[in-house]
């Protein structure tokens, strides 16, 4: 009797530490989602500043171009 004492204790001890580990893994699991979505609105963010830059130098480009045109 006292071995099945002593499993069953063993057992609620294992399962116990389970629970804990599942917790730490669901929190890191948490914490690389937060990043991932952190990353993807930085690169968004990167993609339209980009973008806004491709612009400006359009304009930069065409305002030079014109500027030579009317020194010819």
């Amino acid at each position: 009797m006292n071995e099945i004492t002593d499993m069953n204790a063993q057992i609620a001890a294992a399962v116990e530490q389970q629970g804990a580990v599942s917790e730490g893994i669901n929190r890191g699991i948490s914490s690389i989602r937060e990043s991932a979505d952190a990353n993807v609105r930085t690169g968004q963010n990167n993609f339209h500043s980009a973008t806004s830059v491709e612009r400006l130098s359009n304009a930069l480009s065409e305002l030079a171009r014109q500027f030579w045109d009317k020194r010819k």
